[in-house]
């Protein structure tokens, strides 16, 4: 059988991640939504297991309750299992077992080789099934440990760390109905936004009232500050902000306060010596009669994302200084860049697997497949290098080609002169076509037309797919985007090579690109 080239297998592993990570995140929001209303637990527990069924893509998962006799688990809620083993079957609950040992330490047991497994003995009920893969999750109770939270496979690929925090985050939410449902059915639904919930979330929550005047922080949030809740109630919220960062803050108060949803990143410090940057998203509490009664503000810190993408922009730049044709031939030179990006991607992808927090193993993993993009503009100019007088038209139609293979499930049409281009501009070319054609793909819809015009000294290029239009604020000009500063670095006219064309009726985007 015919080996994918390595580059190949990267993009369709990194598809297929993102792919399972999304659906992932919609599943536990889904969940949660859907407990938020429920009051009959056995019918929240088999729902849950359906979720982390699909969620897994395996046929078996469980939920696991201490027995009566205090030694073992009885599986009382699954899906994949024998009726008659539900509310039957037992397994061990000492550490000896994954679940007992995860329900003793409160701490998630993931295995992928069950029957080479060295730390625990193999349940009896998995041997049954020909279980060899397993995640177990504790699921804390109103006042002691309530049970385990299981997923398991009997094939397929091995669950990584992902599938984890996937876990964990179906185990809060039951652990959160729990806590409503015990109260009482005949008690009101527990308000989603109570001091408890907040605290308990690692995220930077606060509470603001309509006009953007602080009423709560959670912990996490006074503990970035080292300030206590009585010094900053009242206080409004964007005077926590450095003045650069001021602008976004009211715009997404003044939004949500009109009943909008926001989200935006920003630049806020902690401290002097402790830059941070922050994923923040703001939205409205509404009241009974459906008026703004608050606004609830949350912020992930984002700053190893960022730190990531700067140590990319300056690998790109600094492998681009180096093309001097007196030091190395083009060959090696591309050579260089070629296996330099894909050992970035390798990195990227590692750390991605290393951090527990999902938002920035997603974030990681956009990073890693932004290599893998530029790596395809390298080697097609590498292919293309042999002849010093590269046509643009030859190049960009092999371009989108790859790219089309690799990222796109829509049309991709190209229309271009056809001119002559040294190799050094062609890779910024190829790379700023990239960018746009990559952002038409996740913001925009329907066919993409690219056309690039030649125009002297400079070429015109247009990206328009039949989305609905840019925002009135885009592109910012104090934007944060990595695809946006790189567009804006490669074209060679900073930031007055992009406009946006208000006039067309589908989305559309022009950049004058230096030749």
């Amino acid at each position: 059988m015919q080996q994918l080239p390595a580059d190949e297998t990267i993009r369709a592993a990194l598809k297929k991640t993102h792919a399972r990570l999304h659906r992932q995140h919609e599943l536990v929001v889904e969940f949660g939504v859907m407990s938020l209303k429920a009051t009959d637990l056995d019918h929240l527990l088999t729902h849950a297991c359906e979720v982390v069924a699909e969620g897994m893509n395996t046929r078996f998962s469980k939920v696991l309750q201490p027995a009566e006799d205090g030694e073992s688990f009885v599986l009382s809620h699954g899906v994949g299992w024998d009726p008659h083993d539900i509310g039957r079957a037992t397994v061990g609950g000492d550490v000896a077992s994954p679940a007992g040992y995860a329900l003793a330490t409160y701490r998630p047991v993931l295995s992928n080789h069950l029957s080479r497994e060295n730390r625990f003995r193999t349940p009896a009920l998995l041997k049954k099934y020909g279980i060899e893969r397993a995640i177990n999750v504790p699921i804390r109770g109103v006042l002691a440990p309530f049970g385990v939270l299981e997923a398991d496979s009997t094939d397929g690929d091995d669950f990584v760390e992902s599938d984890l925090v996937f876990l964990e985050g179906i185990s809060n939410v039951i652990s959160m109905a729990l806590e409503r449902i015990s109260a009482g059915a005949d008690v009101p639904l527990a308000d989603p936004y109570s001091e408890t919930l907040l605290n308990a979330s690692p995220d930077w929550v606060e509470i603001l009232t309509p006009n953007g005047e602080i009423e709560f922080m959670n912990e996490a949030g006074l503990g970035f500050l080292a300030t206590q809740l009585a010094d900053v109630r009242g206080q409004r919220w964007h005077d926590l902000w450095p003045e650069e960062s001021r602008s976004l803050v009211r715009e997404a108060v003044g939004k949500v306060g009109a009943g909008e949803s926001t989200r935006f990143e920003a630049y806020c410090p902690i401290s002097a010596d402790d830059p941070k940057w922050w994923d923040v998203t703001v939205a409205p509490i509404l009241g009974a009669g459906g008026e703004v009664e608050r606004i609830i503000a949350v912020s992930r810190d984002i700053t190893e994302r960022h730190q990531y993408e700067a140590q990319l922009l300056s690998l790109i730049e600094a492998q681009n200084s180096r093309q001097d044709r007196s030091d190395l031939y083009l060959e090696e030179i591309h050579h260089r860049v070629r296996n330099s990006l894909h050992l970035v991607n390798t990195l990227l992808l590692l750390q991605a697997n290393l951090t527990p927090d999902a938002a920035v193993k997603l974030q990681l993993e956009t990073a890693a497949g932004r290599v893998v993009t530029i790596a395809t503009v390298h080697e097609r100019l590498y292919q293309a290098a042999e002849d010093q007088q590269v046509r643009a038209r030859d190049y960009l139609k092999a371009l989108l080609g790859d790219l089309g293979k690799a990222l796109a499930d829509r049309k991709i049409l190209l229309e271009a002169d056809d001119f002559v281009l040294p190799p050094e501009r062609m890779a910024p070319l190829g790379l700023v076509i990239s960018e746009l054609i990559t952002n038409a793909l996740k913001y925009g819809k329907g066919c993409i037309d690219v056309i690039v015009k030649h125009a002297g000294d400079h070429a015109q290029l247009t990206v328009r797919d039949e989305g609905d239009g840019f925002p009135d604020n885009y592109p910012k000009p104090t934007g944060t985007g990595l695809g946006m500063r790189l567009v804006k670095s490669y074209s060679g006219y900073g930031s007055a090579a992009v406009m946006v064309d208000r006039q067309d009726s589908k989305s559309c985007i022009h950049v004058r690109f230096k030749l």
